[in-house]
């Protein structure tokens, strides 16, 4: 006599392969989206790595902040973005330029105080920089600080997509006059890696996205490019 799965049988075996891929598949999808943002974000910092050190070897100079990228014109905020605007439209062949908060606002998640979170939740503020889309979808802006010597760059490796979340898609970084770069709150000095994986996502609310992505590329970088926070 053959035997056969009753209805509630079947019933029962769908139900339970629910329950797992409710379980499951969150966390996959989790886990595939910081691999796909650590990629992304990989590919930039070399794109920008690569353009440092081709505009130092075309202008015949081993330092950085000896090149046309630092040449000055305060904005505002006593920051020189003249020579970043140039080096960024010459080098990196952008898709689209001026596009952060202070020009059109298309590549970045907005010009509204609460347009970037922490991962906890938290309102991060925006970006103010000047901003350009690279052809990968990244958005690259940048600031040069005369008063320490020190150009800092943020990237949202998928400009104004989401989850516009400080740590996973949002790092700050600082450039070194070898052309190398680190993470944010270097000062840009030498052999001076930036903040600490242990700070990354902890800062306070208040300090801004370049400040609460502190301490997440270093992270990234120790854990062999991989997302493990």
């Amino acid at each position: 006599m053959k035997k056969a799965f009753t209805l509630s049988e079947v019933l029962i075996c769908l139900g339970i392969v629910g329950v797992v891929a409710a379980l499951s598949v969150p966390a996959t999808m989790k886990n595939y989206q910081k691999r796909l943002l650590t990629a992304q974000l990989q590919k930039t910092y070399s794109k920008i790595s690569s353009a440092a050190q081709t505009i130092m070897e075309i202008e015949h100079v081993d330092n950085f902040y000896d090149t046309t990228a630092i040449s000055c014109t305060k904005d505002g905020g006593g920051n020189c973005n003249t020579g970043v605007r140039d080096w960024f439209d010459k080098y990196f062949l952008p898709v689209q330029t001026n596009c952060g908060a202070g020009g059109t606002g298309e590549c970045i998640a907005g010009t509204a105080a609460d347009s970037y979170k922490t991962v906890d939740g938290n309102n991060a503020g925006t970006i103010a920089q000047y901003c350009i889309q690279t052809a990968d979808g990244a958005a690259i802006c940048a600031f040069h600080n005369p008063n320490n010597v020190c150009m800092s760059l943020i990237v949202d490796v998928n400009s104004s997509a989401a989850p516009n979340i400080v740590g996973r898609d949002v790092f700050s970084m600082d450039m070194h006059r070898d052309g190398s770069i680190s993470d944010y709150q270097s000062g840009c000095a030498d052999n001076n890696y930036g903040a600490a994986a242990s700070l990354c996502t902890k800062g306070p609310a208040t300090d801004g996205v370049f400040s609460l992505a502190a301490g997440c590329l270093t992270s990234v970088i120790e854990s062999g490019w991989k997302m493990e926070y």
